[in-house]
């Protein structure tokens, strides 16, 4: 089977790149968007005195516990909590969805400037996806063939 002039069969590595790419877009949209509706939600929440416990905060592994109806729940906080100089239990200021206890973000956390920040990272990786993009597919262009005149 013919494929025409200097096109092969095999699977192209740009190919191969732009699913790579795909994938990884796709899991930072589905990492990071939940972590800014969760802090959407919860602005309006009322804070609450809570007790922090240190882990990587930035990979959703730091946690938090707070009395709610007499019993002490621990709650982990949202990928992309910014805690610096935070450590272990020092206490700290929740919101918590209600009905929900183990649904908390940090009060500061849950601003405006957070959420943009938090929403700038996978629109930023989709520009640069497509301007990555953009450049190969220029570079990759082959010039046409002069036109012959008889």
């Amino acid at each position: 089977m013919d494929t025409g002039p200097g096109r092969s069969r095999r699977v192209r590595p740009a190919a191969v790149t732009t699913v790579a790419v795909l994938a990884l877009l796709a899991l930072t949209y589905a990492v990071f968007l939940p972590a800014v509706w969760t802090r959407t939600e919860l602005r309006g929440a009322e804070p609450t005195a809570a007790t922090f416990h240190d882990g990587a905060c930035l990979l959703g592994r730091c946690t938090v516990s707070y009395p709610v109806a007499g019993e002490r729940v621990t709650a982990d906080l949202p990928v992309g909590t910014r805690a610096p100089g935070l450590a272990e239990g020092d206490m700290v200021r929740v919101r918590a969805a209600p009905g929900e206890p183990e649904r908390v973000a940090l009060a500061s956390d849950t601003g405006r400037g957070t959420v943009a920040a938090l929403l700038a990272v996978p629109v930023g990786a989709t520009l640069i996806a497509l301007l990555a993009g953009a450049v190969h597919m220029l570079r990759e262009r082959r010039p046409e063939a002069p036109v012959k005149t008889a």
